[in-house]
């Protein structure tokens, strides 16, 4: 088994889009997924916050995927929070066996609620939804050892190249963005042997099957 780096951040709803896709995309397929949870450093260079125009693009089009998808979008209020505190928390979860079922939760309070998830009751409810124990979760988002872990995380996300969230890694080759989910299984299947569609007589044809 295969392993895809996926990294992800509570801030995006991107990630989030990606998130629910992933798993089912990659079903069946010889490849375990790393989930890594990462956020922008403060002051980052590139944040849409600090460009309006930009941000109110992403506004639009993260509305369009979430009516794609058939999900309701809710703009946070705050936007921002202390961003190691649902890293760490998820970690602490991943540990449980239960990550995937935080994360879905702790994403459905921000993006469907408008939720802070970076509050204590935010993280409650994400673990207790997510079947684990919540004082734990809200305590490991404090803890020192998770928060290290999702530090650790950045040093990772250097050496891969990292550019934006979501962000995948396969075989050393890199994809970004939740619209490239159809290219990372492209790169699967070739890997695999299996026929992908041919671009260059069909360029309007989907990357894979």
């Amino acid at each position: 088994m295969e392993t895809v780096r996926f990294y992800f951040s509570f801030r995006s709803p991107y990630s989030w889009f990606a998130f629910l896709r992933i798993e089912e995309a990659l079903a069946g397929l010889p490849v375990v997924i790393d989930y890594i949870p990462i956020f922008p450093p403060k002051d980052y260079p590139r944040d849409l916050l600090a460009d309006p125009v930009r941000c109110a693009y992403v506004r639009a089009d993260a509305a369009r995927f979430a009516k794609a998808y058939g999900l309701k979008l809710r703009a946070p209020n705050p936007f921002d929070t202390d961003w190691l505190r649902p890293s760490a928390a998820y970690l602490f979860a991943a540990d449980c066996g239960r990550g995937r079922e935080f994360a879905n939760n702790a994403y459905a309070l921000r993006f469907n609620k408008g939720r802070n998830i970076g509050h204590n009751d935010a993280i409650a409810e994400a673990a207790r939804s997510a079947g684990i124990d919540q004082d734990s979760a809200v305590r490991a988002a404090d803890d020192p050892v998770f928060r290290k872990r999702v530090l650790a995380g950045f040093v990772h996300a250097k050496q891969d190249g990292l550019i934006g969230v979501p962000f995948f890694v396969y075989r050393g080759e890199m994809f970004w963005g939740n619209d490239r989910i159809e290219w990372l299984l492209r790169a699967i299947a070739t890997a695999l042997g299996q026929p992908v569609p041919d671009l260059r007589s069909n360029p309007l044809a989907p990357p894979c099957k």
